[in-house]
């Protein structure tokens, strides 16, 4: 006897029967006809039997699906954090605890080069990474399901079932990072052969094979964690591997032998009546190199930097006394940044002129051995523009930009996010023109808890140690060195307490609410705008606006030495016994003065300033636990000598 169908299995008969019955009628009918029936009858949702992994969209519309997909894998990856390690034996082995510890409490002491070489440990966060799910691209497919597929796709969804596989989008750049920190700490990261350009002359730069971990394998793993639905923290297993060179000696040669006949072109530029012949010289600073994918493998690619191209042009007209560009004003209106000019305004197209430069170059026609002969025309300046097209038409571009890097490991996370947190709140921020004043605490605000902030590792009574905000002073850091590269005047700025070697000599910031601030003038006739990027571990902060040509000269004195440091022990009750770290590395105090001179294009002096920084002894703390062994005469900080025994 014919077992009963379950209520399922009646349902899925009956879905078939009536997909099979329209395709049917489908079948039977043709063109235009066949179409009106499916839309009449199907409209703008997705075929039965279609899933996005274990989503089940049929019957929804593309922004229903969208809905739907975000709210079921939005939350995982927005909540996931990896793990990363280069072996299953550091996996198995490492002390998670302790590491953490460790990098937590040396997180901004040890050079960047001194903790990537010990570095066993990454994390990879997913707003760090950008991860996210692409939710309107996954709807769009699950429409497309019989669709695009034609009829035999949708019988068989709708008799099988079809599924969209899920996926997380990543930001390229950040997960480059990220693999390239884990190359690095392999100790041999592969070194493509490049090309350099000094004085006119270009000449092969020698690589190296190494090892490198697999982009797309780690891209696989970190999306496999993310899209779990059993945990939050995974982990992931990314050991570099022997890489062979995408670019050798003969591609780098390759690319040298066309930049050189480039160069050796030179290039005319003309502007209302005004000429200058470009040598090699000149041009050779705007030349920059890229591996690109050729086919199925590699080559050397060589084009015109527009930012330092385009500077470099408005540099010769305002030399020759030519008004160099609209006056701008930014307006941010909370959805889009806009650009605004006076009505009549007309600028330097400078941004077509090496656009076309570049093509004449490095495209197609590059053989011939004509000098290029570029025009620079006047355009009209829109009144109101979008930031990225006035970038582009080059009415705005970067006046000075500055990156700085930091440590990164699941123990500074906290950091990480208060860099990130403060960096959010200054991206977009404006220096009025005429002499408006730029201050970070304004900006940013207090560091607190309300505000978005997390206790992370700062410089706390002249040593390490937590606190709310901790990290921030990094991005003060950036943002000083950028203005410091602009030439803009520096209204107040302070040195840390204690010498952090990561940051360049005598050019840090220290930032505490509300009493160290960061302050800077915009003196020209433009509106200047701050942007604000970062990855896991690099932050950078640029300048936007018509670059008023300062050029910036630094000369950085000897360091003066000051009191020498003294070490303490520091017993951590909560600690177990035997463990034994450095918290704090000593360091002496020293001092040292930075000389910035800033002049005009012609080699004026504008302004210049000292700035004076002055750095405590860094006392060298080590912690321990509870009845740990301690060398002989070992002095704790509440005055207790700890011998071998205790």
């Amino acid at each position: 006897m014919r077992p009963l169908a379950t209520p399922s299995q009646k349902r899925k008969r009956h879905t078939v029967l009536r997909v099979a019955l329209a395709l049917g009628l489908l079948a039977a009918l043709v063109g235009g006809a066949a179409a009106a029936i499916d839309g009449l009858m199907n409209g703008s949702r997705i075929y039965e039997g279609v899933t996005v992994g274990e989503v089940d969209v049929a019957g929804m519309t593309v922004d229903e699906a969208r809905v739907a997909i975000a709210e079921h894998y939005g939350p995982r990856v927005k909540a996931g954090l990896g793990l990363i390690f280069t072996s299953e034996e550091d996996a198995d082995s490492l002390d998670v605890d302790q590491e953490l510890a460790e990098d937590a409490a040396q997180a901004e002491q040890l050079s960047l080069e001194e903790a990537r070489a010990n570095q066993r440990l990454w994390v990879a966060d997913a707003g760090v990474l950008g991860a996210e799910v692409p939710a309107q691209e996954l709807a769009e497919e699950a429409f497309a399901v019989g669709r695009v597929g034609g009829i035999a796709e949708r019988v068989d969804a709708a008799r099988e079932g079809h599924s969209v596989s899920p996926r997380v989008a990543f930001d390229d750049e950040a997960l480059e990072a990220l693999a390239a920190s884990i190359d690095e700490a392999g100790g041999q990261p592969r070194i493509d052969y490049d090309v350099a350009v000094a004085d006119g002359v270009a000449s092969v730069v020698e690589g190296s094979e190494g090892t490198a971990v697999d982009r797309a394998l780690l891209q696989e793993r970190l999306e496999e964690g993310y899209l779990a639905a059993d945990t939050d923290t995974f982990t992931v297993i990314a050991a570099p591997e022997p890489a062979p060179l995408r670019i050798g000696a003969a591609e780098a040669e390759a690319a040298r032998s066309r930049i050189q006949a480039a160069l050796d072109r030179g290039c005319r530029v003309s502007f209302e009546g005004a000429s200058w012949d470009l040598s090699g010289s000149e041009m050779g600073p705007w030349v920059r190199t890229a591996v690109v994918a050729d086919g199925e493998g590699y080559a050397l690619d060589a084009s015109l930097d527009e930012t330092e191209a385009g500077a470099a042009l408005l540099g010769l007209i305002r030399q020759a006394g030519f008004t160099s560009g609209a006056a701008v004003t930014f307006q941010n209106d909370g959805t889009e940044l806009w650009v605004r000019t006076k009505e009549g305004s007309r600028y330097p197209h400078t941004a077509e002129a090496v656009r076309q430069l570049d093509e004449e170059l490095f495209g197609e026609g590059a053989a011939a051995a004509d000098t290029p002969q570029i025009e620079v025309a006047w355009d009209v300046a829109p009144a109101k523009v979008p930031f990225d097209e006035a970038v582009e038409l080059g009415l705005i571009g970067e006046i000075s930009s500055y990156t700085t890097e930091y440590n990164d490991s699941p123990a500074t996370a906290n950091r990480r996010h208060n860099i990130h947190r403060a960096a959010d709140l200054l991206d977009g921020s404006i220096a009025p023109a005429d002499g408006g004043e730029w201050s970070f605490n304004d900006t940013v605000g207090e560091a607190s808890e309300e505000s978005g902030f997390q206790a992370a590792h700062a410089i706390v009574n002249g040593e390490y140690d937590d606190a709310i905000g901790g990290g921030i002073c990094q991005v003060a850091t950036t943002v000083f060195n950028a203005v410091y590269e602009a030439g803009f005047p520096v209204t107040e700025r302070r040195n840390h307490s204690l010498y952090i070697s990561s940051y360049p000599t005598g050019r840090d910031a220290a930032i505490a609410y509300p009493t160290l601030d960061l302050t800077w003038v915009n003196d020209s006739t433009s509106d200047v705008l701050m942007r604000a990027r970062y990855t896991d571990s690099t932050i950078t902060v640029t300048l936007y606006g018509v670059d008023p040509g300062y050029v910036v000269s630094t000369q950085t004195g000897e360091w003066e030495k000051g009191e020498p440091f003294k070490k303490r022990t520091q017993v951590d009750e909560d600690e177990p016994t035997g463990t034994r770290y450095v918290k704090t590395v000593g360091a002496d105090g020293r001092s040292v003065t930075v000389h910035r001179t800033v002049r005009d294009r012609a080699g004026n002096v504008i302004h210049e300033e000292d700035f004076a920084s002055n750095y405590a002894p860094i006392d060298e703390v080590t912690i321990v636990g509870p009845d740990t062994p301690t060398s002989d005469n070992e002095e704790t900080e509440d005055g207790r000598v700890l011998s071998a025994g205790n």
